[in-house]
């Protein structure tokens, strides 16, 4: 079906990372929309009518917008990739450095998707998220995590890892969540 990488992400608890980058983006938001009604409250309060004030604050703006974008840009150049994963009709395949593991769905209680990071522009995800946790919880009680990213690894294939987890839904009685 579908191949997609394995990250590293150096932090004792990634989904820390993820929450902080999305309060992170929510607060650029909400920062660029204040500042405009800043703006707009010291024109009428002030009575400042120079020309210089509209510009100034839209120069603010995306000054602030750029230095976050950069910020996050660089973030996720940091990431490194350290493998990937495969879903095949029968099994997961996973490559991680020389080590190559394979698991069949019937060893699977239930995978579990959770959002990660969110993505800074459109041409990085079809879902809106750069990456996501992949949980594998197994019968025999043990699970794994795994970052994983939302684009496929291969060329021409445009299926994003929320949709490979629905056809899986779909084609085994593995249990699926999506968070």
């Amino acid at each position: 079906m579908s191949k997609y990488r394995i990250y590293r992400i150096d932090n004792p608890d990634p989904a820390r990372v993820g929450k902080r980058r999305r309060r992170s983006n929510i607060l650029v938001g909400i920062l660029s929309f204040s500042l405009f009604f800043i703006y707009l409250i010291v024109r009428e309060v002030f009575n400042i009518n120079f020309p210089l004030l509209y510009p100034i604050t839209i120069l603010i703006v995306l000054t602030i917008t750029l230095f976050f974008q950069m910020k996050f840009k660089s973030e996720n150049r940091k990431i490194i990739a350290i493998g990937d994963i495969e879903f095949t009709r029968t099994s997961i395949i996973k490559h991680i450095a020389d080590s190559i593991t394979e698991f069949s769905y019937e060893s699977l209680n239930s995978i579990e998707l959770t959002k990660h990071i969110p993505a800074l522009n459109a041409s990085e995800s079809k879902s809106g998220f750069y990456t996501y946790i992949l949980s594998l919880n197994f019968k025999d009680a043990h699970s794994e995590k795994l970052v994983v990213s939302d684009k496929p690894s291969e060329k021409g294939i445009y299926l994003s890892i929320t949709e490979t987890v629905k056809t899986l839904k779909k084609i085994s009685a593995v249990e699926v969540a999506l968070n």
